[in-house]
């Protein structure tokens, strides 16, 4: 079951509005009732677990119970945050305790209130990933499963230093198509600085609904910018292809082919969002 929203006056899950500010009110169109966020929230005895903290440093923890998520550690644990609340349409808001923190706001020790009211709600386009993969099953023979993930930065497909992969993408423009390499990266506006940038890909501006794709050691150049659009992408190598979602956030192996497509849109809070432009910019 979860975390639902629900109107705590007349019970209606359908008709229900929220002010994107942490400060705000939820409002039901049912019944004209509004109040604090809170209110609008119950769970179960099977809901998730709202509250995870870091087993090996006690200072990072994701808290999901209020009206906005809050995740402080480096940008791994924003990436987590993302990956396991996106569903409950909260907006995040990090706090640094990291190494990077590059998508983190700095700590504010002198007020309770880490979020400004002068704070910047900012939008960001993730890719939804379908990936199909062998694994065997308890017999030991290969079994095909798929799973579904979303990336808040980028999509990258591989194996190891002396893999080569054919690879075939299949989309209506027909603009990639078939070439051979050792890897493809599929980057978001927001993770194009990362390892798109140093694949030599275009660095796309923030906001940018498009895609940075480029391919490692390939047998012709690939380096494209695209449209959002649904793309196969099908794999064949002697060895196990891998898949890597935000990094080290999910790890695939032995991938036949994935899917990307549009994925769903989370926004993050920055109290200084031209700290985070400047940041991305080194």
């Amino acid at each position: 079951m979860g975390n639902t929203k629900r109107c705590p006056e007349c019970g209606n899950t359908t008709e229900l509005s929220m002010e994107r500010s942490p400060w705000g009110k939820s409002y039901c169109g049912n019944c004209n009732f509004n109040g604090p966020h809170a209110l609008f929230y119950t769970q179960d005895n099977n809901s998730e677990k709202l509250f995870i903290q870091d087993k090996y440093d006690k200072n990072k923890y994701i808290d999901a119970k209020g009206d906005y998520v809050i995740a402080q550690g480096g940008d791994g644990t924003m990436l987590t945050a993302i990956n396991k609340f996106r569903h409950l349409n909260k907006p995040f808001f990090g706090i640094g305790a990291g190494t990077l923190n590059f998508l983190m706001n700095k700590p504010n020790p002198n007020s309770e209130y880490n979020i400004f009211k002068d704070a910047k709600y900012k939008t960001f386009n993730l890719i939804k990933v379908k990936v199909a993969y062998e694994k065997p099953n308890i017999l030991g023979n290969l079994e095909e499963n798929i799973e579904i993930f979303q990336a808040f930065n980028d999509v990258m497909l591989g194996g190891d230093m002396n893999s080569w992969i054919d690879f075939n993408v299949h989309d209506k423009d027909k603009i990639i198509g078939q070439f051979k390499g050792g890897g493809l990266i599929i980057s978001t506006a927001q993770g194009s600085t990362g390892i798109n940038k140093n694949n030599n890909g275009v660095i796309l501006p923030l906001g940018s609904k498009n895609w940075s794709v480029t391919g490692d050691k390939t047998n012709r150049k690939i380096n494209y910018v695209i449209k959002p659009k649904r793309t196969t992408i099908t794999c064949e190598s002697r060895t196990s292809v891998r898949l890597w979602v935000d990094g080290h956030n999910h790890i695939i192996d032995g991938v036949i082919k994935i899917e990307i497509s549009k994925g769903d849109k989370v926004t993050l809070i920055f109290n200084n969002y031209d700290d985070f432009k400047r940041k991305r910019r080194q």
